[in-house]
């Protein structure tokens, strides 16, 4: 893993940001041992370093790992999120708002960790979360996926200059190309 996070430091220099995903592989030692190990790489985040369910770990892991943290996308609720936001257990508060209870739990998230001055990032569903977004003055970065389901919307997430363009059409914004996913026999 250090040798992937020094690779892709060295391809895109010391001024990208740079985040690694550790996908709740990690026991919290073994966390620390490699937030350690990645320091001199600058990370903007280690994300999901250990299990969700383990506040405590992720806490031990931001004190003594010496890298932020991003963790959230698998946790279901506000009050999921609040103990690791007023315990000091993540950097980046991370929801996602297909599994964390919609744009309303989304959006209370936000307020919660702007008030214990933490910025929210995002996980999937990049196209309805690029409006939450631009709606938290505490936004940092927006994940965008490759699933492909852009293919089958009329008007897809638009990137310019590395940054997300929030649709100014209303609601969510999302109209499906239904033809398109007629030819998958999904109509």
């Amino acid at each position: 893993d250090v040798a992937r996070v020094k690779a892709m430091r060295g391809h895109l220099g010391d001024e990208f940001p740079l985040m690694a995903d550790a996908n709740m592989k990690w026991t919290v030692e073994e966390a620390i041992r490699a937030a350690r190990a990645l320091q001199p790489f600058d990370l903007t985040w280690l994300e999901e370093p250990t299990i969700p369910d383990d506040v405590a770990g992720h806490a031990r892991i931001l004190q003594a790992g010496g890298v932020p943290i991003a963790a959230g996308e698998n946790l279901r609720s506000l009050w999921e999120f609040k103990p690791y936001i007023a315990g000091g257990a993540l950097s980046y508060a991370e929801p996602d708002v297909t599994n964390c209870g919609g744009v309303t739990s989304f959006m209370k998230i936000a307020r919660l960790a702007e008030a214990f001055n933490i910025p929210v990032t995002s996980h999937g569903a990049h196209d309805i979360t690029v409006h939450l977004l631009a709606a938290c003055p505490n936004r940092s970065y927006l994940e965008a996926h490759g699933f492909g389901l852009d293919r089958y919307i009329e008007h897809p997430l638009v990137l310019e200059q590395g940054m997300a363009i929030a649709p100014d059409r209303p609601g969510h914004g999302i109209a499906f190309d239904w033809t398109g996913l007629e030819r998958l026999g999904a109509a």
